[in-house]
């Protein structure tokens, strides 16, 4: 019980004591309301006059009070002030309270005059100009002095300078030269407190600007130009290789860096007339390149496995574009070029995968060796009116290529050429074409019909290969040959118009065409291959109306389960191999030669086994 009633006498004792205090005539007042600091730093006073407790409240980092609250004094306590050196004006307001009543003093200091700036270095301004904004810090008035040769390209759009920044207007450099001017922001009453700005402005015709990955400076190869490089900055948001002379070739393997590679975007300076040999082979990260319109060549694999490019636009004026320039540029879509382009290298567009239309020049003369090569993504495509070759491969691989129109005045189409073009419905070959290559069509499974012309005299082997749904063709009496596999696997071929001169069936020549049901050869054949009509499952009959025939080769019937009748109209028994050419064959089978031929054939040593088909016509 004892320490409960001591607590209750001490709250009474507190109680009234505070209505004795507040019971007093407040007396409460600073001796001055307002105070300065020295601009390099010191100490300043107030005394708190007041017959009650008081405390200090609002002080500030800068500004440190020596107490912040007093037991009362009508005499005064000192509280003192302390503040460092300024350079600019700045100032707190401090609250004294003594019971309701609250007193203000505003304790300021003026910045020693000042004017400084981290923004050091070169500042510049790219050629197109524009807005320059040079940094500082001051806290007193100042102006801006641009140079009297500077004053056509430098001008202050306003006289009135704020404490931390001038913007500077920046005309367009079109002189075809850098241009340099020292800018200086100096104290109006005092000259001697100034800063200087470097303003930097390169022509268009001497600079390359570039973004990377990794938003650093590049580092080109420094002798493949033809000028010597005076300065690679990297701005915020890009950056410039400046030279000290305009610029017109980018030279071999210029930004080839392999692997390490974080060139992202690339503008060429106007007088650029040639890109060289690999200039930009293996910038993965390439994305974006703009070309100028001076540029004139563009050389081998300059651009080859630049992985991110999706797109080129050549400017009117170019005329050679090298060999593999964009080879295996997987993400490449599209490209566009002038009819000022006139040759177009080999392998140029080999492998790009994503490529989906081209704009070809009108007068390019030939597409050379796999130009397109495993173009996947290909659909459009305009083949030029003055074409007159294209070559081997040029266009193989492009499954998605629609049917395109070949003109007049071309002469050639090479092995493979469009092999493997699986959405080809159609093809109209122009008179004039001499030779189709090997394979050239070979493995179109969508082509229904194609058109030959007279001047044709080479069909290469394989031509139409594995070409299922084409149903008719006609050969030009100008071949004399048909060359292994030309037809093999065309299983919709149902009517064949062969060549009036024609002398030789090659190997495989109509194999596996399972809706073939007749053939009639001229009287021209002489020889007959292997397997020339092997698995023929429809096939009826042939007629052989050559007197000559010197050979039929083996198998060259095998598999032909319909086949009834065989007319050979040759006196002489052709050559037979050791291997059935009837391997498979219907035992129904008749093999019809000439009356007075008959015990010639069946008494031959190689037709013996044959006897019992053998019948007058």
């Amino acid at each position: 019980m004892r320490p409960i009633l001591t607590l209750f006498t001490v709250l009474l004792a507190m109680m009234f004591a505070g209505c004795n205090n507040e019971s007093k005539t407040l007396q409460f007042a600073l001796d001055q309301d307002s105070l300065e600091i020295p601009a390099q730093g010191g100490d300043v006073e107030v005394r708190v006059i007041s017959n009650q407790p008081w405390v200090l409240t609002g002080y500030t980092t800068w500004c440190t009070p020596s107490i912040k609250s007093g037991s009362g004094s009508l005499e005064g306590e000192i509280v003192r002030f302390h503040a460092e050196a300024s350079d600019y004006d700045r100032g707190v307001t401090y609250r004294f309270s003594a019971g309701s009543t609250t007193l203000e003093l505003y304790v300021s200091q003026k910045g020693v005059p000042a004017l400084q700036t981290s923004d050091s270095g070169t500042h510049w301004i790219m050629p197109e100009g524009g807005k320059l904004t040079l940094n500082y810090n001051t806290n007193i008035d100042c102006e801006v002095v641009i140079p009297d040769s500077a004053q056509e390209w430098l001008s202050l759009p306003s006289r009135a300078l704020g404490k931390h920044n001038v913007t500077l207007d920046v005309a367009t450099n079109n002189t075809g030269y850098s241009r340099e001017a020292i800018v200086t922001v100096r104290a109006i009453d005092n000259h001697n407190m100034a800063i200087c700005f470097t303003v930097r402005q390169p022509s268009s015709s001497n600079i390359i600007r570039y973004t990377t990955t990794d938003g650093k400076i590049f580092e080109p190869k420094a002798d493949a130009f033809n000028t010597q490089i005076t300065n690679n900055i990297y701005f915020d948001d890009g950056a410039i290789i400046e030279f000290n002379a305009p610029l017109t070739t980018i030279g071999e393997q210029a930004f080839y860096i392999s692997y390490n590679n974080t060139l992202k975007s690339i503008i060429l300076p106007n007088d650029v007339e040639n890109i060289g040999l690999a200039a930009f082979n293996e910038c993965y990260r390439l994305e974006d390149i703009v070309l100028p319109e001076s540029l004139r060549t563009v050389g081998d694999v300059a651009f080859q496995d630049c992985k991110s490019l999706m797109e080129i636009t050549f400017p009117e004026g170019v005329t050679t574009i090298g060999r593999g320039v964009f080879r295996k540029c997987i993400s490449l879509k599209s490209v566009t070029m002038p009819d000022s382009v006139t040759s177009l290298g080999a392998l140029c567009f080999d492998e790009c995968e994503a490529l989906e239309s081209v704009c070809l020049s009108d007068n390019i003369p030939t597409i050379q060796d796999s130009t397109f090569y495993g173009c996947t993504a290909l659909r459009e495509l305009n083949i030029p009116s003055k074409l007159e070759v294209v070559e081997c491969y040029a266009f193989c691989g492009c499954t998605a290529l629609l049917d395109i129109t070949l003109f007049d005045g071309l002469k050639s189409l090479g092995a493979y050429a469009f092999m493997s073009c699986h959405t080809f419905t159609e093809i109209d070959i122009p008179e004039g074409v001499t030779t189709i290559g090997d394979n050239c069509f070979g493995d179109c499974p969508k082509l229904q019909r194609a058109s030959l012309p007279e001047s044709l005299t080479v069909l290469g082997a394989n031509a139409f290969f594995g070409c299922t749904m084409l149903k008719d063709i006609n050969i030009p009496n100008s071949i004399t040959e048909l060359n292994s596999g030309i037809f093999q696997g065309c299983e919709s071929l149902e009517s064949v118009v062969l060549p009036s001169k024609l002398k030789v069936v090659g190997d495989y020549a109509f194999a596996g065409c399972t809706s073939l049901t007749e053939i009639d050869l001229p009287a021209t054949v002489t020889h007959i291959n292997q397997s020339a009509f092997a698995y023929c499952y429809s096939l009826e009959q042939v007629s052989v109306r050559s007197e000559h025939l010197k050979q039929i080769q083996g198998n060259t019937f095998a598999y032909c389960p319909s086949l009834m009748r065989l007319e050979l109209y040759s006196i002489e028994p052709p050559q037979l191999p050791e291997l059935n050419i009837f391997d498979g064959c219907s035992e129904s089978l008749g093999v019809y030669v000439p009356a007075n031929s008959v015990e010639r054939y069946k008494s031959d040593e190689a037709w013996q086994t044959y006897a019992e088909y053998i019948r007058a016509l």
